[in-house]
């Protein structure tokens, strides 16, 4: 469920640019594919599976992942192989799209958020007709999708998923977003009546369906209605912080930053040091004529994300924006000098541009 919330997505069929193959090892978990013209026989489509599959279990997602791009070639279009080659490419791209900001520089990640749409939607349209699939996998290759921004192809598996599981609130839910993330209110709202229609006590109570209605809301502009469903949802569930980062949107929209500030600054320092936090409480500061607080809000994510370059670039510009030239300048500088952080780099030095600090 979460992961319909934060995989954020974050963005078809780009392969990840750049990447090196890992370093040599000794190990018994790999499987040889055969050369390109070789036929892949039963034996050796399990093996590669079983090996990839270890691989993603130990959390070498690298090698899995590199193991599942000639395990992809090898397997002929149309082949019993070729579902599933394609769903363990798919799930070794997202596996190693999830590493921390750390492990992983942004440009990466979002090139493998669009490998990983491409081969799960191969992998459920690929699939044999005589061999039913489950419609948690049709809905996973659907929220794929919708993260890498293929709207027709998520829609078009979601409709699919539903139709095979038509009352599954899960589902129903990452559809709901999905269509939020396409800006089409209509359709998340008639998915939502649906996730609300099937009569149960657990269905009504159900505090996604407020945070839903919240979202729709504000899709519609309808900021004030937005701050009172994302207060029910709230009331219901005060431990999630989803619904509290809805809340803090709709009070920003609905002209009330200064409380969605005293809203955000209830929480620890570990939760507000969360980027999405941070980006939402620094935003309420600032609207609220506190620049400096803003700067320390994303200090605060910095030193709990010291090498996420999104961090650092938002952290860059707060200091900009409350004044402080020594901050902003080493802060640029730590930014320039970090791995993976080219295209922050960019972003910020054209922000800066518009408002030098040398005036």
């Amino acid at each position: 469920m979460l992961l319909a919330v934060l995989a954020a997505a974050v963005a078809a069929g780009p392969s990840c640019e750049g990447e090196r193959p890992p370093p040599a090892q000794a190990t018994t978990d790999t499987a040889t594919v055969p050369p390109p013209n070789a036929q892949l026989s039963a034996r050796e489509v399990l093996d590669t599976a079983d090996a990839i599959e270890k691989f993603l279990n130990a959390g070498r997602a690298r090698e899995a992942l590199l193991l599942a791009r000639r395990f992809t070639e090898r397997a002929g279009a149309g082949s019993s192989a070729a579902a599933v080659a394609a769903e363990l490419r798919a799930r070794a791209c997202f596996t190693l799209s999830q590493l921390a900001g750390a492990e992983i520089p942004r440009s990466e990640r979002a090139a493998l958020v669009q490998e990983a749409a491409e081969w799960a939607v191969r992998a459920v349209d690929a699939n044999p007709a005589d061999q039913p699939i489950d419609a948690g996998r049709v809905a996973f290759a659907a929220l794929l999708a919708s993260n890498a921004g293929r709207t027709a192809d998520a829609t078009r598996l979601f409709d699919r998923a539903i139709g095979q599981a038509p009352t599954d609130r899960d589902i129903l839910l990452q559809a709901t977003l999905s269509a939020l993330a396409a800006m089409d209110p209509a359709r998340a709202r008639a998915l939502l009546a649906r996730r609300r229609g099937d009569g149960s006590a657990d269905a009504a109570a159900d505090a996604w369906n407020d945070a839903l209605d919240a979202e729709i809301l504000l899709a519609e502009s309808r900021f004030a209605e937005a701050v009172v469903a994302a207060q029910r949802a709230v009331s219901q569930d005060r431990d999630a912080l989803e619904f509290r980062l809805i809340l803090a949107r709709a009070l920003r929209r609905d002209g009330r930053s200064a409380d969605a500030a005293r809203l955000l600054s209830a929480l620890p320092d570990e939760e507000r040091a969360k980027p999405a936090i941070a980006d939402q409480f620094a935003r309420a500061l600032a609207e609220s004529g506190d620049a400096a607080g803003a700067a320390q809000a994303w200090d605060l994510s910095l030193r709990a994300n010291p090498a996420d370059p999104f961090v650092r670039a938002e952290t860059t510009l707060a200091f900009h924006r409350a004044g402080d030239r020594a901050r902003t300048a080493a802060e640029m500088h730590a930014l320039e000098a970090m791995p993976g952080a080219a295209a922050e780099t960019e972003r910020v030095r054209a922000e800066l541009a518009k408002d030098p600090v040398d005036k």
